[in-house]
């Protein structure tokens, strides 16, 4: 069991890299407050959650529509209140085969030991170019 805020962050990092949602939930409390900078709506599989619930949906759903290559930490840092994490993600879109590369910013604060809030910034403007990108080529797909 980690003994550190940051020894939890790096845990859940390596649990989402190897594919061990459970993994990853089993650090969150309940009442989870996962916020992220980009329309929820437009981009449905980066949207906000809260409760542990609302989050496991959301993250079942990267799972089901992407395939992950790559899911490495640049950097994971204690801070006063929190950890914080740059990680260098690349997925593939299953359906288009459509590559995502993007830097992931997270920011942790903890209650009792366990993740309380989540911040994660993307680059928004491309996350929703992407989002209209594979929009449109599945439509293509399915038209052709």
């Amino acid at each position: 069991m980690p003994s550190s805020d940051l020894d939890t962050c790096r845990l859940i990092i390596e649990r989402w890299a190897a594919g061990d949602l459970e993994g990853v939930l089993q650090h969150f409390t309940e009442e989870i407050l996962y916020l992220v900078n980009v329309d929820g709506i437009a981009v449905p599989f980066v949207s906000s959650a809260l409760g542990k619930e609302d989050l496991r949906q959301r993250l079942q759903g990267i799972i089901d529509i992407f395939h992950q290559e790559k899911f490495e930490p640049e950097s994971i840092v204690q801070d006063a209140d929190s950890c914080r994490a740059i990680i260098d993600v690349h997925n593939i879109h299953k359906a288009t085969g459509e590559q995502l590369r993007v830097k992931l910013r997270l920011r942790y604060w903890f209650e009792n030991g366990l993740v309380a809030r989540v911040e994660e910034r993307l680059d928004a403007p491309y996350m929703e170019a992407f989002q209209r990108l594979v929009f449109h080529l599945e439509n293509a797909a399915r038209s052709s």
